[in-house]
């Protein structure tokens, strides 16, 4: 348990190794003394016949201050003697430990943590060697305990529990059941919000305890049950209605006073429940949580936010009576329906979250929360049906008919790898983004989507994705609705070109636009981090350019979201192995047959073997992410190759961890294999020695040269000198276009493209025409005049001096990664 290190280090030295021996004085003559001050003596080294302890227990108050010990000594005959040790002050204020109980209520072992975290679940277990071995159990909790054993629980200052959730865990046995039930009890009268007993399986050992080994059938994860259905079944929370107000099996009433000193009841609403007060986890957003049925008796779960309330209730009864409770539209009665929801007071806490995604150390799902929830229940408040979560089948089903169809199909691995990839992004700290599977109709491409949604879900028009055409505010929502996993988005093109690298850059940055609310004030943004799945039969560099502006896609948009061709490249679109079946369309169909009655399965199940071996999960991704990267890189690769490399690398790592959870049915580095292969085909498309700007500037001087000889005006010859003068009508005979962009100059037999400062940032548009022009020379492609710094070359013509950019004609046959 928490505590300062020099209480700890002083008193255990005493224990262990310390002169200190056992004081005996005139009882009456020693006064108890705890916390014990800065300078007391530490824990005698032996104690009579009882020798030296072989455990030791050190108790710490709220601030980190010791207050007593629990020792353990071992017999000759291996029996166990726990005795308490307090301190106690003799007449002339020297303090001597003693083996002997403190008088009045004994404090509780956890108090500093108990007080460090106050939003933390509690854990009561029995003895102090169950807590230590609770708390590296369930770091999520604070675990606490008492001294004396199962019988001294009435002896305990359970009063530090005041305003917690409590669930009691108990010894497997008689004594140890009895004494969780009077911790319950003795905790919910000290003032605890909710309190229960774990249930122990009957199968377990008897007197087991969390000290133990894990027995078979039981192990970490089904203990983690048992504390979360306790705490569901908690001491019902206080409910304090209004004064006026009350709830019975026929509704909501309001009693109201007559003048002649009586009442008129007056009925308001048919019966529900208050599940508790509710929020956000920034602690915004108040309201109640409405529990009701309707005449068909289907449970609605619906948060009523204090604001809308505040703002006119209409619309909040308008959506209760959607979901079937009857409310009366009488005049009056509705203001004081608004009234009571308003008013209405409740010890139960829930947490309202709107996106899925990490809360803690729970993942939030639509219709299902993955983890321990003892700190308290939560409730998805986002819209669950818009976003295709949700299971239909089995696992089984989708191992055997989608996942396995991966093995020697490397697009197929990757795709599915990166759908696990969502859940790792905040606990490896990455940043969010994704692929763009780039290929003609019938390629495959689609298959891969519905394979990597059907991780998830699936049951949409698009399994479980969502299509591209849609506002920037919808697909800012999507996202928002897909925060901590997937999203996957069908046919690029459906985008405006205009808004499809601002599209990728908000989806991959995780933040919505700025908006101001109508006093001006800047309303809060939505923030995500996803992993992205797009398709489309255009990539996104070349969508952007296709823009009515001919916009230059940034290499951030397309870092953010890399392009991979859905072609394997044997002529079978994705595929490099059918598995049996008759062809790439029949085993597209087959694979999309499959997602679409078994999904929602894997995503879940990863899930929970994340969560229980957390740590060991995270560090074992990040290791299998470093070896990828070292197997991967090359030298002389670029900053932008490596920051993609990262992404593949997480992909590669996600996949491989799903493998070996057992959530996919692959061998050990099937995911590896399929990102490395598809990693080098990116970096070699896009560049990996050069920055993408840079061969970008390269390639657009070298698309005009090629394409616009008509816009440089001939000049000079093999015998021109240095006052070069320009030919008349054009020495080549070529027709001369309206626009120009400088001379093409002839010199003994070597030719260069000299650009006007005009031409130049016609040609770079989009580009710094520094930066661009000192890129052309650091690739050796520019005649400057003498000096490192000089970018222009000066040269005269018609007698007049002009610096101008010279390209040399040699980059006409540069290799530029085309």
């Amino acid at each position: 348990m928490g505590g300062s290190e020099d209480p700890f280090a002083k008193i255990k030295a005493g224990a262990r190794g310390g002169s200190t021996s056992v004081a005996r004085p005139t009882p009456a003559a020693l006064e108890h003394v705890a916390p014990v001050p800065p300078g007391g003596p530490p824990l005698p080294k032996g104690y009579g016949d009882l020798g030296a302890p072989s455990d030791c227990w050190i108790y710490l108050d709220a601030g980190g201050a010791v207050l007593r010990a629990t020792l353990r000594f071992t017999k000759s005959d291996g029996e166990k003697d726990i005795r308490p040790c307090t301190a106690w002050s003799d007449n002339a204020g020297r303090i001597r430990w003693r083996l002997k109980a403190e008088p009045g209520l004994c404090p509780l072992y956890g108090l500093q943590e108990l007080a460090q975290r106050l939003s933390a679940p509690v854990l009561v277990v029995e003895g102090e060697k169950t807590a230590v071995a609770a708390q590296a159990h369930f770091p999520e909790m604070v675990v606490v305990t008492w001294p004396g054993g199962a019988k001294a629980t009435q002896r305990a200052d359970w009063r530090a529990l005041k305003g917690r959730n409590i669930v009691a865990f108990p010894d497997a046995d008689a004594p140890g059941r009895k004494a969780a039930a009077d911790v319950v009890r003795l905790a919910l009268a000290a003032g605890a919000t909710t309190a229960a007993v774990a249930q122990v399986p009957a199968y377990v050992p008897e007197a087991w305890d969390l000290a133990d080994p894990w027995p078979a059938g039981f192990g970490r994860a089904d203990a983690l049950e048992a504390i979360n259905s306790a705490h569901a079944r908690g001491a019902p929370a206080d409910l304090v209605w209004p004064f006026g107000f009350r709830m019975d099996e026929t509704g909501l009433w309001y009693d109201q006073p007559t003048s002649n000193g009586g009442i008129a009841p007056s009925h308001l609403s048919a019966p529900f429940e208050i599940l508790g007060e509710a929020r956000d986890p920034d602690g915004r957003g108040w309201g109640v949580v409405v529990r009701l049925r309707d005449r068909d008796n289907r449970e609605h779960t619906i948060p009523v936010l204090r604001s809308r309330l505040a703002g006119g209730s209409a619309e909040v009864r308008a959506e209760l009576a959607d979901a079937g409770l009857i409310i009366s539209p009488a005049r009056g009665k509705a203001d004081k329906f608004a009234i009571a929801l308003t008013e209405v007071k409740s010890s139960r806490r829930l947490t309202l979250v709107s996106s899925t995604g990490w809360c803690g150390q729970r993942y939030i799902l639509p219709g299902r929360v993955i983890g321990a929830a003892v700190h308290e229940p939560v409730l998805f408040t986002g819209e669950g049906r818009a976003l295709h979560y949700g299971e239909a089948g089995s696992l089984e089903a989708w191992k055997a008919g989608v996942a396995a169809k991966a093995v020697e199909n490397h697009l197929l691995a990757f795709a599915i790898s990166l759908a696990f990839v969502g859940p790792l992004m905040r606990l490896l700290d990455l940043e969010g983004g994704g692929v763009h599977f780039r290929g003609h109709s019938s390629s495959g491409k689609t298959t891969l989507a519905y394979a990597a949604g059907s991780v998830w879900g699936g049951g949409g028009p698009l399994g479980f994705g969502q299509t591209w055409r849609a506002t920037a505010n919808a697909l800012e929502m999507v996202a928002h609705g897909h925060n901590d996993g997937l999203a996957v988005f069908d046919e690029l093109a459906l985008v405006a070109p205009e808004e499809a690298g601002a599209a990728a850059y908000s989806l991959a940055s995780g933040q919505s636009k700025a908006r101001s609310r109508s006093d001006g004030s800047l309303r809060q943004r939505s923030e995500w981090r996803i992993a992205i799945l797009s398709t489309g039969e255009i990539g996104l560099a070349d969508h952007i350019r296709a823009s009515k502006k001919g916009d230059r896609p940034m290499a951030g948009q397309e870092l953010r979201l890399l392009d991979i061709a859905a072609d394997a490249g044997v002529s079978m679109g994705v595929w490099q192995d059918l598995h049996g079946a008759a062809g790439p369309a029949a085993l597209s169909d087959a694979v999309k047959a499959v997602c679409a009655a078994h999904y929602g399965h894997a995503g879940p199940a990863f899930l929970e073997r994340l969560i229980v071996d957390r740590d060991e999960a995270v560090s074992s991704t990040k290791q299998i992410m470093a070896a990828f990267m070292v197997r991967a890189r090359e030298v002389g690769d670029t900053g932008q190759a490596n920051r993609a490399l990262a992404r593949f690398a997480a992909i590669a790592a996600a996949g491989e961890q799903a493998a070996a959870f057992g959530v996919l049915p692959w061998p050990a580095g099937t995911a590896a294999d399929a990102a490395l292969w598809l990693y080098r085909r990116w970096a070699n498309a896009f560049g990996r020695d050069t920055p993408r700007e840079d061969r970008d500037v390269l390639r657009r001087l070298r698309g005009v040269i090629q394409s616009e000889r008509s816009a440089f005006s001939p000049i000079g010859d093999d015998d021109t000198g240095d006052d070069a003068q320009p030919s008349v009508g054009g020495r080549d005979g070529e027709a001369r276009g309206l626009r120009t962009l400088g001379f093409r100059h002839v010199r003994g037999g070597q030719v260069s493209y000299w650009f006007h400062d005009h031409g130049w940032g016609q040609v770079i548009q989009g580009f710094n025409p520094t930066d661009a022009a000192r890129i052309v020379k650091q690739a050796g492609f520019l005649d400057t005049d003498a000096g490192e710094q000089r970018l222009k070359l000066s040269v005269k013509i018609k007698g007049e001096r002009h610096r101008l950019y010279a390209v040399r004609n040699s980059i006409l046959e540069a290799d530029l990664g085309d």
